[in-house]
């Protein structure tokens, strides 16, 4: 029942830090000069690099930290700060704007960068997918963690495939708001994170 509530939350503290609904804008300026069979192709690399980097994230990311002598806690605290900070780019409506003038120009495939990474798949979601793969022991969970990613991926390219309905439909006062909303709720889900990793640092605050 435990790991339920984990894969939950960690479920939902991936999904307002990818941010699907407020990348949109962002998305729609990058491609605006794109053919249908180029967005399509676009689509479909972005949602298979973001499961591919989620992924390997999650599965072998906390080797990486733990090879660098880096305690996962402490690791898991930091984390969490960071995470504070982009939900803080969120509330502020920050967290893309500069992403706006790059790359538009450039001829280079965009699914990866800037798309996949930094927009949808940053340091803040790779973080989370090593503070995930901690959470959990059992291949069980591991596998439902995966098919998690997986579905995030389907859920950024339906939301890529439908960008300028999306955006015609809530406008960019509604997406700001959706992407505040999601903001506060990283915030929070953050602060736990930090408490958490906080009551294994300092056994003394508990």
């Amino acid at each position: 029942m435990i790991e339920a509530a984990e894969l939950v939350k960690t479920f939902v503290i991936l999904l307002a830090i990818i941010d699907p609904i407020g990348n949109l804008p962002v998305y729609i300026s990058l491609t605006s000069d794109k053919t249908d069979a180029e967005h399509n192709s676009i689509i479909f690399k972005t949602c298979c690099a973001s499961v591919a980097v989620l992924t390997f994230s999650f599965l072998f990311g906390k080797y990486i930290v733990v090879f660098f002598g880096i305690q996962m806690p402490a690791f898991k605290f930091i984390g969490g700060v960071f995470l504070i900070y982009i939900a803080f780019t969120m509330l502020t409506n920050s967290k893309t704007s500069y992403l706006l003038s790059e790359e538009r120009d450039n001829n280079n495939d965009i699914a990866f960068m800037p798309l996949t990474f930094p927009l949808f798949i940053g340091p803040a979601a790779i973080s989370s997918g090593i503070i995930q793969s901690n959470e959990f022991s059992l291949w069980s969970t591991k596998l439902i963690s995966i098919a998690e990613f997986v579905l995030i991926g389907i859920l950024i390219g339906i939301s890529l495939k439908l960008a300028n309905r999306i955006l015609k439909f809530l406008g960019k006062t509604g997406i700001k708001f959706i992407t505040q909303v999601m903001g506060l709720l990283l915030g929070s889900l953050a602060i736990g994170i930090i408490a958490d990793a906080l009551k294994i640092l300092l056994p003394g605050l508990s």
